[in-house]
């Protein structure tokens, strides 16, 4: 581990640790256990998959958990819940809440009595929630200032995009036993997203090198430095590349293949968890003074 010392913050660029290292490293799987269950319930209510809606707030809970797990002082979690006006982590744990219950009521509903207008309204409240829990991990990060590379605009886009493509793949998963048609078309949601992933990836990583200074340094670090092989292996070659590479000859056929699906699929998961931890890990911060 490079040893930052105390006088480097003024004049070097330093990395972020906080979000990363040691506990901190809880934050990258918080965000991607929130990105997916986000994902994963949208996609689950859009094909009608009860069991990815109740693995989506399996997610979604487990999300909270570890929020809490990265807490100096757990027993205080609360607290997160208090300053929603100016904080997106409260924010997304109140978000994570609310659809811990609705979507459970919505759960319930499917399970016991389905085809009310209860279950219809608790969908529709549950989906916006989702969508929220989807998101709220890309404005925490992208409203830090002092960190460029996680500074953009194009950061909630890119988790929701990147949580679609997971939750995605999750229903791939627990659709395997399916027929051969209901795997293709779920296959072709996933190939588009993946597509469109792989899209915003590049934009996002191109845009930084010419935002800042600092921006370009963080992108050359993911793309060129330590990180490097996680961000190619761990993101370009595991997360997109493979998946797109063996769903796309399925998406004009009647034909599915299982084990081609399914590795896709696990690897399109793999490297959403490798994307945010990227991202989080490439974060530096600007030198207060010149480096002279």
């Amino acid at each position: 581990m490079m040893q930052v010392k105390p006088w480097d913050f003024m004049v070097k660029y330093t990395p972020q640790r906080e979000w990363i290292e040691g506990h901190g490293i809880l934050v990258a799987f918080a965000m991607f256990f929130g990105g997916v269950s986000g994902g994963l319930y949208l996609a689950s209510l859009f094909f009608g998959n009860l069991t990815g809606m109740v693995i989506a707030w399996a997610l979604a809970a487990l999300a909270g958990l570890v929020d809490m797990a990265h807490l100096s002082k757990r027993m205080r979690f609360w607290r997160m819940m208090l300053k929603p006006g100016s904080s997106w982590i409260s924010r997304g744990f109140i978000l994570i809440f609310l659809f811990l219950g609705a979507a459970g009521i919505q759960i319930l509903i499917t399970w016991l009595a389905p085809g009310n207008a209860w279950e219809i309204l608790f969908k529709v409240v549950a989906g916006v929630l989702a969508f929220g829990v989807a998101i709220y991990s890309g404005f925490a990060i992208g409203i830090v200032g002092a960190i460029k590379l996680w500074n953009s605009g194009l950061v909630p886009i890119l988790y929701v995009v990147s949580g679609l493509a997971g939750g995605l793949a999750v229903v791939m998963l627990v659709s395997l036993n399916q027929d051969a048609a209901s795997l293709v078309t779920i296959s072709n949601y996933l190939l588009a997203a993946l597509v469109i992933d792989a899209i915003f990836v590049a934009t996002y990583f191109w845009s930084a090198t010419y935002s800042s200074v600092t921006a370009r340094d963080s992108a050359v670090r993911v793309m060129k430095g330590k990180i490097a092989p996680a961000f190619w292996i761990g993101v370009v070659v595991l997360g997109l590349i493979i998946p797109i590479a063996l769903v796309a000859p399925f998406s004009l056929s009647q034909s599915a293949s299982t084990v081609a699906f399914g590795i896709a699929a696990v690897g399109a998961i793999i490297g959403g968890i490798m994307l945010r931890y990227v991202i989080l890990k490439g974060g530096m911060y600007s030198p207060l003074l010149p480096d002279e």
